[in-house]
């Protein structure tokens, strides 16, 4: 990968993890700041897996925090839909890409954050807790953040409520957003921050049509998802799900962003289970779209064998995927 992308930590930006009980349940706060120094928090079931930083608060649970998944028999619940309560590598470093400007950034990428700062039309696919989308609202876009029907009941909806208007200095400028919520957000639009965002379900193994309104659906100008596709099952699922939004705002010129952690070691081909960095960019280019590294780095991984933890080597990507004109 280009050693130019390659994108170290920032600055100022922290992140931490605090412990928070309820009715004989344990959670995990996860918080961030973002560059105006505004405190974001996410409540989640379990501690984040490689999203701090070594100096950096972490959580630590014991088995008996640990309960029985209450969502488990939830229709179109999964394994894959379970791993949304906590957060991944993947948000940290696209929070980081889009919000977090550095001179080495190219030109692209500059216009994107830009964009993300200034008011730009965002759907979430995959949202989890809501990092990433709440992040982003907060620096002034507005943002649509989905994911199963589960997450969004139980997770995002109250996440947002949670960091609702976080600080009363926020003022919408001439280039950002209206005092007023914007329609295609309308009408249980949250303010967050400079920005502003709400939240509605999407099965990626359904059609688009029927789970967002017209205006919704083509009002986008940027896709984000982060750490969605690790099973190679969710990869075609979601493409899929892109390119309708690509078909609806096509007059918007959209583009995708997806942060991507690589999982398999050796990223060979066919992988059985995990899906492969060569695995996204055959999918992308059987399409007919272009790729491009926004951002990468590398990072340590914990690998547990017959109960032995050891620390693998891998990297985190920030891809801006597009459709050919």
């Amino acid at each position: 990968m280009h050693e130019s992308r390659r994108r170290l930590p920032p600055d100022g930006f922290q992140c931490g993890e605090t412990i928070e009980k309820e009715d004989a349940l344990t959670f995990v706060i996860f918080h961030c700041k973002t560059p105006l120094n505004e405190r974001l928090e996410f409540c989640c079931r379990e501690p984040s897996c490689g999203a701090l930083e070594e100096k950096e608060n972490a959580a630590q649970l014991t088995d008996d925090d640990y309960t029985v998944d209450p969502n488990f028999f939830d229709e179109g619940y999964s394994m894959a839909g379970s791993t949304g309560f906590k957060v991944w590598t993947g948000s940290r470093l696209l929070i980081e890409t889009l919000a977090w400007p550095q001179s080495s950034d190219s030109e692209r990428l500059k216009e994107i954050q830009k964009h993300i700062c200034n008011g730009a039309r965002s759907i979430e696919l995959g949202a989890g807790v809501g990092v990433v989308g709440t992040y982003l609202s907060a620096m002034g876009s507005q943002v649509l953040l989905t994911d199963l029907p589960t997450l969004v009941e139980n997770s995002i909806d109250c996440n947002l409520i949670r960091n609702k208007k976080t600080t009363t200095s926020s003022k919408p400028t001439a280039e950002t957003n209206e005092i007023s919520c914007p329609t295609w957000l309308a009408p249980d639009g949250i303010r967050i921050g400079k920005g502003w965002a709400n939240a509605t379900p999407i099965d990626w193994l359904h059609p688009l049509d029927g789970q967002l309104t017209t205006e919704q659906s083509s009002s986008v100008d940027f896709i984000i998802a982060s750490d969605v596709v690790f099973l190679v099952s969710m990869l075609n699922a979601l493409l899929e799900t892109v390119e309708s939004i690509f078909q609806a705002s096509s007059s918007n010129n959209p583009s995708f962003i997806l942060s991507f952690q690589r999982r398999d070691a050796k990223d060979g081909e066919g992988s059985g289970t995990f899906t492969t960095v060569n695995g996204v960019f055959a999918a992308v280019e059987k399409r007919g779209w272009t790729l491009d590294c926004l951002a990468w780095r590398p990072v340590t991984v914990k690998l547990e064998t017959n109960g032995i933890v050891t620390d693998d080597e891998s990297e985190v990507f920030v891809f801006e995927i597009k459709p050919h004109l």
